[in-house]
């Protein structure tokens, strides 16, 4: 019987904990979610006159190479998505080269980043499609690229003359402050201090990433992968500052920075060691990944009261015959 009855249980769990991942990763990760886009086409409309008044001829020709160009590159990133959390290329073709890159939350599990970087893929083509250069931030990851104009078709093997995009001096790219006030909450802006001095040491012993709560202030931080661990923490520190200074008394703040992302919230409600969202929601992953744990458990138990249920009345069937085929043994040996 024991035998019987581990076979189907170990079915029902491998079903269960099969699906696990799935239901967690789209009920609980909100990676994607618009946080913002930059599109720059300043450089587009004269690379379009500039073709069009010297070669007549070349522009449609130039705007299908710039759009292949594209292709090429999103298509790149999205197919590395699926094995790597950060990827840096560049792709081209004689006239035209897009470099950049894609970045993903590195607790985000890796089907989780190739999601989001299929869902990139989309927005940064509707939102900056004409653009030469483009950022776009989602809650679960990030993408950055350029255009180079390469040469004139004149020259149409200088498609060696362009390189991977490099990362400009750290500046302020984007901000977000909640507009609710922590300033009579007393002890808020030491928290935070130490929140963020935590915050600075553990992206270098943690590759790039840190996540973790201080009493009532939660901090999330990140560096782009191409940053050095020194560099990372120094990056990690300019963001803090810059959200001292952007967002003073804010319970929830985002500050975007070249090379890395900060991110803190503050809940005076709830108590020290919980976790919440950096972007100031009320409900937690770890909560609520802890609820589809213990549901999945709950789960777990029925199923195997119901199989060993189910193996009970087997037996019992499997008894009740035995004896009335002894008995009826039994009859025909007595008429006997």
């Amino acid at each position: 019987m024991v035998v019987h009855l581990i076979s189907p249980i170990a079915r029902t769990l491998a079903l269960i904990f099969i699906s696990l991942p799935s239901l967690i990763n789209t009920s609980l990760l909100d990676y994607d979610t618009l946080v913002f886009s930059k599109c720059d086409s300043s450089d587009t409309n004269i690379l379009q006159k500039t073709t069009t008044t010297q070669y007549p001829n070349y522009s449609n020709h130039n705007l299908f190479l710039r759009a292949q160009a594209l292709y090429s590159f999103l298509s790149k990133l999205e197919s590395e998505s699926s094995r790597a959390k950060f990827f840096k290329t560049l792709a081209g073709n004689d006239q035209h080269a897009v470099s950049g890159w894609f970045q993903c939350r590195e607790d985000y599990p890796s089907e989780i980043c190739h999601r989001c970087v299929t869902e990139l893929r989309g927005i940064s083509s509707r939102m900056c499609g004409n653009a030469t250069s483009a950022r776009v931030h989602l809650r679960g990851c990030h993408m950055v690229y350029e255009f180079e104009f390469v040469d004139t078709p004149t020259a149409p093997y200088n498609h060696h003359n362009y390189k991977l995009m490099e990362t400009p001096e750290r500046g302020l790219i984007h901000k977000i402050c909640n507009g609710a006030t922590a300033e009579t909450f007393a002890g808020f802006e030491e928290m935070r201090t130490v929140a963020f001095t935590a915050a600075e040491t553990g992206v270098v012993d943690g590759h790039g990433f840190y996540e973790e709560s201080y009493k009532l202030m939660h901090v999330v931080a990140q560096c782009d992968g191409h940053v050095e661990a020194c560099e990372c923490g120094e990056c990690v520190s300019a963001a803090a500052a810059a959200a001292a200074e952007e967002c003073p008394w804010s319970i929830a703040g985002q500050i975007y920075l070249e090379g890395c992302y900060v991110g803190y919230t503050y809940n005076p409600h709830e108590y020290p060691g919980d976790s919440y969202h950096e972007e100031g929601g009320q409900a937690s992953t770890g909560k609520s990944l802890a609820i589809v744990v213990g549901g999945v458990a709950a789960l777990v138990l029925v199923a195997i009261f119901f199989l060993f249920l189910k193996s009970l009345r087997r037996k019992g069937d499997e008894s009740q015959s035995s004896i009335s085929s002894a008995c009826n043994s039994i009859y025909f040996l007595n008429c006997d």
